[in-house]
């Protein structure tokens, strides 16, 4: 009985392990890329025909607990595996995995090639998240319900006041006052939303440019909270408009960068970084598969997340500033679902970064 496989055969297994979720590639035994499926590609962010041939201590610093992992594997010429390998790089950034590393072949024809599997931990965050974020949602809607009318009536006075005096400012001072009358028309319509939503309304989504967005919240933050910090902003000027509502985006921008303000006191630093990440799906019960390619990196330099707080950080009342109320995150993580998108964060002394992946204008579930 012939034991090699046809060639029909074979290109299926190639088929089956590009089409796989999780990150699987083959090294040979001086630790060089053999072979990579798609998810890998995205996971090192790189192609396929740049990583061959090239060593893993490339892409992973060499003292990782992941090398140490495979070094087992293969003295032992056995399937070996550990769950959460923490990983980091200026490439991939930082990551939490489960992996599992197993002999591949003929041992006296391949000797020492490994096949490793990655399973981000973060995905079955970022499931659960995603039922979390709409019960965030429905707890801020119901506070907001019940306040909206009290914190009208402020705004009401302050637009006026803004109004009253803008006749009488200097040229380069009226620019404020505009300001003034704008945040306070979108903070009125962010509690008529809220309102809304007490009552079952739903979001009316429009073409909305990520990068104006962006920039409207920058402005508004280095004239107000912002002076002392220092901002760079990395942006992808082909990104596709999202499918959003504007004065929510906003909000839920504002909240993120003020945190980063607030995180960093002086002599800090916030990037914001803009990408086309084409691996991106997210799945959810009835949902489909949502591709949710246009990402948005919010980075500070700050102390970081304690742990304790970090698997929490978006349910609401979850705070780590003293008197703070818990709410910002909880209204980002509710807003981002709104958006069919997806929030996560890493979080380490000295970086924490907020990241966020919305779907294109017009897409469909498939």
């Amino acid at each position: 009985m012939d034991e090699i496989a046809s060639p029909d055969l074979q290109l299926e297994a190639t088929h089956i392990l590009a089409s796989l979720p999780n990150p699987v590639f083959l090294l040979d035994g001086a630790d060089r890329f053999v072979f990579l499926n798609h998810a890998a590609e995205m996971f090192f962010d790189s192609s396929a025909t740049m990583l061959t041939g090239s060593e893993l201590s490339q892409q992973i610093p060499a003292d990782s607990s992941l090398m140490a992992l495979l070094a087992r594997a293969r003295s032992q010429m056995a399937s070996v595996a550990d769950q959460g390998i923490e990983l980091a790089s200026p490439r991939i950034g930082m990551k939490l995995l489960n992996v599992q590393i197993a002999p591949f072949g003929d041992r006296s024809a391949h000797e020492g090639r490994m096949l490793v599997t990655f399973q981000e931990r973060a995905l079955a965050e970022r499931l659960r998240g995603q039922s979390l974020f709409h019960g965030a949602a429905r707890s801020i809607s119901a506070m907001a319900a019940l306040l909206a009318h009290e914190v009208k009536n402020p705004l009401a006075g302050i637009k006026g006041a803004a109004q009253l005096l803008q006749a009488d400012l200097s040229p380069e001072n009226q620019e404020f006052a505009r300001m003034i009358v704008e945040e306070t028309n979108r903070v009125t319509a962010l509690l008529d939303r809220m309102e809304g939503i007490a009552g079952g309304g739903q979001v009316t989504l429009s073409p909305v440019n990520i990068h104006e967005v962006l920039d409207h919240c920058l402005r508004i933050a280095s004239a107000s909270y912002g002076a002392h910090m220092t901002v760079k902003r990395r942006y992808d000027p082909s990104l596709p408009p999202v499918d959003g509502h504007r004065d929510l985006l906003i909000q839920a921008f504002l909240n993120m960068i003020k945190n980063a303000f607030e995180a960093t006191e002086n002599k800090s630093e916030l990037t914001i970084v803009t990408s086309y990440a084409r691996g991106r799906r997210l799945s959810g019960a009835g949902a489909g598969r949502l591709h949710v390619p246009i990402q948005v990196e919010v980075i500070d330099n700050g102390p970081g997340i304690s742990p304790e707080l970090r698997d929490n950080i978006f349910d609401p009342f979850v705070s780590g500033k003293p008197g703070g109320s818990g709410l910002g995150l909880a209204l980002v993580a509710s807003v981002v679902a709104d958006h069919g998108g997806l929030v996560e964060v890493d979080s380490a002394p000295g970086r924490t970064v907020f990241r966020i992946n919305f779907p294109p204008a017009g897409q469909e579930v498939s």
